[in-house]
């Protein structure tokens, strides 16, 4: 039941605010039909801060399964006709891209989460997330997402805590939408730094 009451959430929250993106200058570009998920980029070499370590041993099977949930969560609210991982654009495909560079991760521990309290054993997600025009490169928007899960019946899962990030994730979405539709950038827009 708390599964479909979350897809419900991002599919009311996406698809009922009016999906579209702004376009810089003329808004006739061509309609996106295509979302490309990209797997959370991370550095590991990067020792600057606690965060950034912590960030840098996140196991790839996390990076798969939150790139898969979010997949799900998109493909499952119709957001766009296709929902895919990064691939090569076919013909007449308009990309929109959503990525990310992790920032920081804690893995947690439910039991403690349970048992302690106080925010021992929280899990927490931290992603500096953008959503751009595959084929210029211009940023659409920017933001940095954080969710964590501190307490909570049965201490919450790992799953849940990546799935509430996936609704977080569509709440950007949203603020960087605009009534005017899902339209690409005019040609003119400049492309990301």
């Amino acid at each position: 039941m708390r599964r479909v009451r979350s897809g419900l959430v991002l599919a009311t929250l996406v698809m009922g605010c009016g999906i579209c993106l702004p376009a810089e200058g003329d808004a006739g570009g061509k309609a996106y039909n295509v979302l490309e998920i990209l797997r959370l980029d991370v550095n590991r070499e990067d020792y600057s801060s606690k965060e950034a370590e912590r960030a840098g041993r996140i196991p790839d099977e996390i990076l798969d399964t939150i790139q898969r949930i979010l997949i799900t969560e998109y493909t499952q609210s119709k957001l766009l006709p296709t929902i895919r991982k990064t691939g090569a654009a076919g013909e007449g495909e308009v990309v929109l891209e959503l990525g990310g560079k992790l920032v920081d991760w804690l893995a947690g521990n439910p039991a403690k989460r349970l048992m302690v309290g106080y925010g021992a054993g929280q899990q927490k997600i931290e992603v500096d997330c953008f959503l751009k025009d595959k084929a210029t490169g211009t940023i659409l928007g920017q933001a940095r997402i954080l969710d964590r899960k501190v307490a909570g019946v049965a201490a919450g899962s790992e799953e849940k805590g990546m799935r509430d990030f996936a609704e977080k994730v569509a709440k950007f979405m949203h603020t960087t939408m605009d009534p005017r539709g899902w339209k690409a950038p005019a040609a003119s827009a400049s492309p990301a730094p």
